[in-house]
């Protein structure tokens, strides 16, 4: 899957996440991880590892990472939905 076909399947979701929440999402998936060499539920379930990481990191931050958890709980569970539908293309 390409990083367009990422960002598709995660604007097709019902129902739409928050509009900064979809940008978060969006964002994530342009810098975080390399292009999806991976099936699409273990590509989600990292992006949303590498955000829960982020988060963890900084110990003593506030609430300027609330979006960054949301995003991370949001990737985790989309990764579940991919695999609940098969959606496993490479």
């Amino acid at each position: 899957m390409t990083r367009e076909e990422v960002l598709g399947w995660l604007r097709s979701r019902r129902p739409a996440p928050p509009q900064r929440l979809r940008e978060r999402l969006d964002r994530a998936v342009e810098q975080l991880v390399p292009a999806p060499s991976a099936t699409l539920p273990v590509y989600l379930a990292r992006l949303g590892r590498d955000l829960l990481d982020g988060v963890a990191s900084k110990p003593k931050g506030g609430r300027e990472l609330a979006l960054d958890l949301l995003a991370a709980d949001a990737f985790a569970t989309y990764a579940f939905e991919a695999q609940t539908e098969g959606t496993h293309e490479t």
